[in-house]
């Protein structure tokens, strides 16, 4: 399970919210302010957490996010009955 860790004005994290709700996969948002504290090791945030990995900073969350958004083409590619012709004109 994916979760986003963020505060709530944070146009950054909208994207990553939005990019992770676009790809359909399983994840959470967590967001933090005065009444609901994240943990301090999710810093700088936005952050997002997998199992016990914790990835920050911009370049790092837009590998990870293009790491989650290929995972899951080829999770929609290979779980259907369906075969696909690749632009080279491969076929599965």
């Amino acid at each position: 399970m994916v979760t986003l860790y963020r505060r709530p004005d944070d146009a950054q994290a909208d994207e990553i919210e939005e990019a992770l709700d676009d790809m359909a996969i399983a994840h959470e948002v967590e967001r933090g302010g005065e009444e609901a504290p994240l943990p301090e090791d999710l810093s700088p945030l936005p952050a997002l957490r997998e199992d016990s990995e914790v990835v920050t900073g911009a370049s790092a969350l837009r590998t990870r996010l293009q790491a989650l958004r290929d995972l899951m083409a080829d999770w929609h590619r290979f779980q259907s009955d369906a075969c696909y012709v690749e632009e080279d004109g491969s076929i599965c």
